[in-house]
């Protein structure tokens, strides 16, 4: 590789920056829009549907239901319309004869301004970069007993992906094809048997797997269900119960988002300077997918190129959260791997 300066570098680098594609598909998009109903289009109905999204959107950012309700957040709740980048209303169509079409608002906060203040405030921020969750999902629906599979047309099926977005966790089902079929029953989730499930989710290569079983109570008054999120070499289980299969599915999935929240969301410290070494850095377009990842994740409030030695390049970081928080964040993506000893902050670009 023909070693470059810092100057040529810069230059380069910023024409590359700017046609270069996304550093990593499994990266969470969308994490700054909501969708909400609305009660009319006049100004009253418009703000209050605003204070609504902006909600929703906090609860996903900041990764905790609380946080989005504490009084650190409630400034940020009564000008909604400070963040707002665009909107506009939809009309859905009804789903039952004779039924008005539901009027509702989409709407695109502005990211950027909104991650300020909400480190500002002094709130946890969650970013792009989160665990990719693999769900195996037992549902005994009064004997009608069935996994829930990638492709199946189930109303769970809609309710895990309708819940992971609003969560904003991105989520894998299982195809259950003939090779899971092999490897895992029923009665494997069902009675929790953790090695067959592990064994067969290797496949999926997840970061994280979410264990759900949920049954219809006797009389069909109600479900309960039984959940153990595994990760990191850690696992937690809770229980619920819901009025509906798709309450206790979105109850699930938003105790999953809270537990993993408290792993990977950053609060905002003094600020402080870390260097970071790539090696494995052969071209520019290598420079640019390293240089733009950094500079997203959540902890890191600026990046500059320190030196460029052979395929071996050191970023200064500048930090907004503890270096902890940073080293947890970058284990999440797939670009960038610990190179030796992860204490001495060195990396190897992944292919």
């Amino acid at each position: 590789m023909k070693r470059l300066t810092l100057g040529n570098f810069s230059c380069l680098l910023l024409g590359l920056m700017l046609v270069s594609t996304g550093v990593d598909a499994a990266r969470l998009t969308g994490l700054f829009q909501a969708e909400v109903d609305a009660d009319g289009r006049n100004t009253a109905s418009r703000d209050a549907a605003l204070g609504l999204a902006l909600h929703d959107v906090l609860v996903r950012v900041t990764g905790s239901e609380d946080s989005a309700n504490g009084p650190a957040a409630q400034a940020l709740l009564q000008q909604p319309g400070h963040f707002v980048e665009q909107f506009r209303f939809l009309d859905v169509p009804a789903q039952l004869p004779d039924t008005e079409p539901q009027l509702r608002l989409w709407v695109q906060f502005d990211g950027v301004a909104l991650a300020r203040e909400i480190r500002r405030a002094g709130l946890p921020y969650w970013g792009r970069e989160r665990p990719d969750v693999l769900v195996w999902l037992a549902v005994d629906d009064g004997g009608q007993r069935y996994l829930v599979a990638e492709n199946a047309r189930l109303a769970a099926a809609d309710a895990l992906r309708k819940a992971a977005s609003l969560r904003g966790l991105p989520l894998t089902l299982p195809l259950m094809d003939l090779q899971d079929q092999r490897a895992v029953q029923f009665t494997d989730v069902w009675g929790g048997f953790i090695g067959s499930i592990d064994a067969a989710s290797q496949r999926y290569r997840p970061q994280i797997i979410l264990l759900g079983k949920l049954e219809r109570s006797r009389g069909g008054s109600g479900w309960r269900a039984n959940w153990t999120l595994l990760g990191n070499g850690d696992r937690q289980d809770w229980a619920s119960h819901a009025n509906a299969l798709n309450a206790g599915i979105e109850q699930g999935i938003a105790e999953a988002a809270e537990l993993l929240a408290v792993q990977y969301a950053v609060v905002s410290s003094d600020e402080s300077v870390r260097t970071l070494l790539v090696d494995g850095v052969q071209n520019l377009k290598d420079y640019a997918r390293v240089l733009k990842y950094l500079a997203s994740l959540a902890p890191v409030e600026g990046v500059q190129v320190a030196s460029v030695n052979g395929q071996e390049v050191a970023f200064n970081l500048q930090l907004s959260a503890a270096e902890s928080n940073l080293r947890q964040v970058i284990t999440l993506g797939k670009l960038l791997r610990p190179n030796g000893d992860p204490a001495l902050w060195r990396f190897r670009l992944s292919p």
